[in-house]
């Protein structure tokens, strides 16, 4: 059966060398050396699976699940005495929207949480601070531990496109502890150093290593971007290892945030009108103006109000940044409820352009609310915005 199945792939291989114009029998592969590339191939692909399983069973003894009453993200282990390093947005997570902006408080989370080892055990862990100016890191510290395993971290700048790339954490539910997946780097960010990767995660995920081939940490996992039907897009993102380096130095020197600096109260959403004349107007994603998004993007949020059955050209138009626009349509439920719909969203107007366009006839009469911000995560830069309403 084994010869069977051999053959009739060296009779593939020969019959795409033909396809490729490779059709002289001298030239063709001979049955040697069609042997030699098919056991080539397979201690490839026996090689790439024992460094994938060399790097699981290094990493997961130090990779642990973080509940917090509310829900749960990831974490790893860096000192054998017990220190944490998961998301800031794990312990106190941003506001989901208007009423939840109303009673946050960065001072209102938990002070113990729970940690979960893949073996399943249990400890306790104190939070003991967070990082500054909207790092979305903070670091815990289990107590009475004198030999746990850790996780290394990687040389900074060490991570390049393409690298092979794995993840460990719980996605989705705690019982999904310890999942393991791999991919590849496929962008990191020249100004910020952010690590983008295609390897699956989901939320739960947040906090836990980015590892490279060697089950060194290279990043810290914290968002993605979700496809259509919750499922992961294949854009995933993660905090570079030199960021990570920086916060444990400044949590040994107790240089690190009590509270969570990823949401500032005052940033209460904003609402600005908007015509439907054509009237340029010109806006700004920053942390100063902007309102942080949960993935950690900039946002600002316009209304206007439409008619059923009306033609409404949207344009974001900049040299900055990646426009992305989204459309909502707000309504109300006959107890006093409002709900905000996603009707519409663009990222560019076609193959190159990063400007955003939403061209669209409005379903009902009502107020409709457009939210200009950028693909990429914490991008900031001006940009134009202009209302059309069509004949």
């Amino acid at each position: 059966m084994m010869n069977n199945r051999f053959l009739q792939c060296a009779s593939v291989i020969c019959t795409i060398f033909t396809v490729l114009g490779v059709n002289s029998f001298e030239k063709q592969l001979s049955f040697r050396e069609q042997k030699a590339l098919y056991s080539n191939l397979v201690l490839a692909q026996t090689s790439q699976e024992q460094i994938a399983r060399q790097v699981y069973q290094k990493s997961s003894p130090a990779v642990v699940t973080v509940q917090t009453g509310q829900g749960h993200g990831s974490g790893f282990i860096i000192s054998k005495d017990g220190l944490i390093i998961t998301n800031a947005h794990v312990i106190k997570p941003l506001p989901r929207n208007e009423e939840e902006v109303e009673k946050y408080n960065p001072k209102d989370f938990p002070s113990v949480v729970t940690v979960v080892f893949s073996d399943g055990k249990k400890v306790a862990a104190d939070v003991l601070g967070f990082g500054k100016n909207g790092l979305d890191l903070a670091v815990l510290q289990i107590h009475n531990q004198k030999n746990l395993r850790t996780l290394a971290l990687a040389a900074a700048g060490s991570a390049k496109v393409g690298d092979r790339i794995f993840t460990l954490g719980t996605p989705l539910d705690a019982d999904f502890k310890d999942t393991f997946t791999q991919g590849n780097i496929t962008r990191i960010d020249s100004r910020t150093g952010e690590i983008q990767h295609d390897a699956v995660i989901q939320g739960g995920n947040s906090g836990g290593p980015l590892l490279n081939s060697k089950g060194q940490v290279i990043g810290v996992n914290t968002a993605g971007i979700v496809g259509p039907g919750k499922l992961n897009s294949g854009m995933n993102f993660a905090i570079p290892v030199a960021q990570v380096q920086s916060f444990i130095t400044a949590a040994r020197k107790k240089d690190i945030s009590s509270v969570s600096t990823l949401f500032k109260r005052s940033t209460k959403p904003a609402i600005a009108s908007i015509s439907l004349n054509g009237q340029i107007i010109n806006g700004n994603l920053n942390p100063e103006d902007g309102i942080a998004s949960e993935n950690g993007n900039f946002m600002n949020l316009y209304q206007f109000q439409g008619r059923a059955g009306q033609r409404v050209v949207i344009e974001m138009t900049s040299q900055k940044i990646n426009s992305l626009l989204s459309l909502y349509q707000v309504s109300e439920s006959s107890e006093g409820q409002i709900f905000y719909s996603k009707i519409a969203e663009n990222d560019d107007r076609g193959a190159g352009d990063f400007n955003a366009q939403i061209d669209m006839t409005l379903p009902e009469d009502g107020v409709y609310i457009i939210v200009a911000t950028s693909q990429q995560r914490g991008e900031t830069g001006n940009y134009s915005l202009q209302v059309t309403a069509k004949p």
